[in-house]
């Protein structure tokens, strides 16, 4: 994948930790997660003033080191030529610049993500949802909002008004994701109307709950929106979006430990700047994201819930 200057900073780790049918899933969409017609993006100056904000000791080193599990395009993935990918990478990466940091990515599974910032063996993650749960342990730089959409294959005569329409279908979800507590609420409710439940089968991504769909082991998928409206614009012979809510109670964002303020004010600021430079609009346009899920005030731990 032919990367625009802009990028040239990114120290990318080739040392893969195996991910399974993640990782599977991550190369089946990088196919097609190429930034086609892309906008030409400015080049990226440093800021002496922003990168005076950053903490000494990544001054000093001159690099910041992400985890990242690349399981979803366009967000972040596995592109063809076996590099990590997507609006996330690029974005991290362009404030990266702006700090004068170099940005090494190394990827990793999830449920080692929190641990390895813990651990001090990442600087930084790219990128989890941000819950209060997590904000003892995790400062989040916000970016990107999630809304909800439902997908269905095309061949799938369906349309829903709302979530509640979901009953006794069959529903793929990504583990771990808000939408599964939200299911059993709606299960509860379909109980009390006299209608069917819902029957939830869990995938360990965005990606293969998807795939479900085209597998046939799934009438729908719910997951986020710039995931489903990425993939419905991208496949439209796959997948069609018959629900979508603007809101979802997440959003999600950069990750550096509880003791990286310092550093999460400067990666804010320097996104603060690019929004200004005109870099993330841009970027959102590269990847097939809809404006309508940015974030351009990259609140800190903004999460409500």
């Amino acid at each position: 994948m032919s990367h625009h200057p802009l990028f040239g900073r990114i120290a990318r780790s080739r040392t893969v930790v195996p991910v399974g049918a993640c990782f599977i899933a991550a190369l089946f969409f990088a196919q097609a997660a190429r930034a086609e017609d892309a906008p030409k993006l400015p080049p990226i100056q440093a800021d002496a003033a922003l990168a005076a904000m950053v903490p000494k000791f990544y001054r000093d080193r001159g690099t910041l080191t992400a985890g990242v599990n690349p399981d979803v395009a366009p967000i972040k993935f596995v592109d063809d030529d076996g590099d990590i990918a997507g609006f996330t990478p690029d974005l991290l990466a362009a404030a990266a610049d702006v700090l004068n940091l170099k940005l090494r990515l190394t990827q990793s599974s999830f449920d080692a993500l929190i641990p390895g910032l813990s651990a001090n063996r990442f600087d930084v993650l790219l990128s989890l949802a941000d819950f209060t749960s997590r904000h003892p342990v995790v400062t989040f730089v916000d970016y990107l909002n999630m809304g909800e959409t439902i997908v269905v294959s095309p061949a799938r005569p369906l349309s829903m008004k709302s979530l509640d329409d979901l009953c006794g279908l069959q529903v793929a979800l990504p583990r771990g994701s808000a939408s599964m507590q939200e299911s059993a609420g709606i299960s509860e409710r379909c109980a009390k109307a006299g209608k069917k439940p819902l029957v939830v089968a869990t995938y360990p991504d965005s990606n293969m709950a998807l795939l479900s769909l085209s597998t046939g082991a799934s009438e729908v998928a719910w997951v986020d929106s710039p995931v489903g409206a990425y993939n419905a614009n991208k496949f439209p012979s796959k997948y069609k979006i018959v629900y979508f809510n603007p809101v979802a109670p997440y959003g999600i964002g950069f990750g550096v430990d509880e003791k990286g303020r310092q550093l999460a004010t400067a990666v804010q600021q320097a996104l603060l700047k690019l929004r200004r430079d005109g870099v993330y609009d841009m970027l959102l346009k590269k990847w097939g994201l809809s404006p309508k899920d940015a974030k351009p005030l990259f609140p800190i731990n903004g999460a409500q819930l």
